[in-house]
């Protein structure tokens, strides 16, 4: 899993395309208003997705559950792959190399690079899908930056971003907006201890909140990022996500993955079941269905994928090292 550093953080306007792509180029142009957005139907009645039969995936970017569909969202290097009803989905088009993946309750929002043959411009900048990746609106950065690091609160849609490189806009370091990117505030970072980060997840509703995750556990802040505090007891934390009143994080004590559930409030510990890993192997994603908190999603860095439906009580696989399980 990449890292990014305090040191690298700290550191380190919607345009409609023209068609004018050639003949072996996919045209495919920016939405400027919520209007344009195609219909947001379920996957399974929608002919943007088909069934996939057999395949792999490489290099996950992010996982969710977008647009409140009681579906899972897989990006990937090679487009989304949607879980629903024990179905694999893929999409028929706009295969897009989806980074900083965040699902939020209307949709998603990304960064990353276009699909090969795209007539869009490299890098994306900041986007937001309303219908499942069918149609993108520009939120900002088109053709200028790539938000590896990214996190978008799934209610509060308030968007957290790590700018490693300079932009016209932004310095680098970590920065925030409640407006869908049209102005931005820099966090300070103040009381993030000098040591990797690792990810970073923005509270579902409360619109201040913001966590990092660290090899000495997760820092969290309440008002955007300026000031942190540690949140959990010293430990090397891979992965984390918040839910509405708790904080679900995945590590690694005595050399072996752990999975724990600590309430926001009061800090009690519950430490849920993990599948059984590979050796070395450990959660590099999580998401877990903002209407059902006992649903749980875990990826690992060898590409294996389980879910959980009772709090981690069963484990069913669905994936096993990138291969789809059907």
């Amino acid at each position: 899993m990449k890292k990014m550093t305090k040191a690298m953080m700290i550191t380190s306007s919607i345009l409609l395309l023209s068609a004018c792509s050639s003949s072996n180029e996919k045209e495919q142009s920016f939405i400027t208003s919520k209007e344009q957005a195609k219909s947001n139907t379920s996957v399974t009645n929608n002919p943007f997705f088909k069934e996939k039969k057999e395949g792999k995936f490489e290099h996950l970017h992010g996982i969710g559950y977008a647009g409140n569909q009681n579906a899972i969202y897989f990006a990937t290097h090679e487009g989304l792959l949607v879980y629903q009803n024990n179905k694999w989905y893929e999409t028929t088009s706009n295969k897009h190399d989806y980074m900083g993946f965040s699902a939020t309750d209307d949709g998603f929002y990304a960064s990353g690079h276009p699909e090969e043959g795209s007539s869009l411009g490299n890098p994306l900048g900041l986007v937001k899908s309303l219908d499942h990746g069918q149609t993108l609106m520009n939120l900002g950065f088109y053709k200028e930056s790539d938000f590896h690091y990214m996190a978008v609160g799934y209610k509060s849609h308030t968007i957290y971003v790590v700018n490693q490189e300079e932009n016209k806009k932004l310095g680098q370091g970590l920065f925030y907006s409640k407006d869908d990117g049209k102005t931005w505030s820099q966090s300070q970072l103040n009381g993030l201890p000098q040591t990797a980060a690792g990810t970073i997840a923005a509270h579902p509703t409360e619109e201040n909140m913001v966590g990092i995750s660290t090899p000495e556990g997760i820092f969290v802040s309440k008002d955007n990022g300026n000031t942190f505090e540690r949140f959990t007891r010293k430990i090397n934390t891979m992965t984390f996500i918040f839910q509405e009143k708790s904080i679900l994080f995945a590590a690694v004590e005595n050399n072996k993955p752990v999975l724990i559930k600590q309430s926001l409030e009061s800090k009690q510990e519950e430490v849920l079941s993990v599948p059984k890993l590979d050796e070395k192997d450990h959660i590099m994603y999580m998401s877990s269905n903002p209407t059902n908190e006992k649903e749980i999603v875990i990826a690992t860095m060898n590409g294996d994928i389980f879910m959980t439906k009772n709090n981690g009580e069963s484990w069913t696989r669905l994936a096993s090292k990138g291969k789809i399980n059907f």
